[in-house]
């Protein structure tokens, strides 16, 4: 579990963030009903969604796109993904491949004001579940437009 004592509240996201471009997303997710849900919207938010169920399977399917030079433009990642290597570990080897993927955690057990510790573990954004659609949209644009910015 991440947890910090402090907020920090410029790293929040923007309620607001202006709509993106069709964007490549993986979902990384061991539960069948949260890959379905996450696809769902972002499809219905003009996204393409590719889903796995491990770390191992998200490393690979990274790996595959990266070298066809397609690269995801964001993986949402489930922290606690039972059994072979876990959500961060799966990062760790994703960024390895592509220094710059952007990945958003995701997880029931992180805690709202963990944003910065999530940054600081090389996250770029942050989803605790369960999340809405629009929680997933805004975290998405906020992730994609700070992704324009760097």
């Amino acid at each position: 579990m991440i947890t910090v004592s402090k907020t920090y509240s410029d790293a929040e996201p923007p309620e607001e963030v202006p709509a993106t471009e069709p964007a490549r997303i993986l979902v990384v997710d061991d539960e069948a009903t949260m890959q379905i849900l996450a696809s769902t919207i972002l499809q219905k938010l003009g996204h393409q969604a590719e889903t796995v169920g491990s770390g191992e399977e998200a490393v690979e399917k990274y790996r595959e796109y990266y070298e066809k030079g397609m690269p995801f433009s964001a993986v949402v990642m489930d922290l606690a993904l039972p059994g072979g290597i876990s959500g961060l570990e799966a990062t760790i080897a994703i960024k390895q491949i592509h220094p710059d993927a952007k990945v958003i955690v995701s997880s029931g057990y992180l805690e709202q004001q963990a944003r910065g510790a999530a940054l600081e573990h090389g996250f770029a954004g942050m989803l605790p579940k369960p999340y809405s659609a629009e929680r997933l949209g805004s975290e998405l644009r906020w992730v994609l437009k700070t992704q324009k910015e760097a």
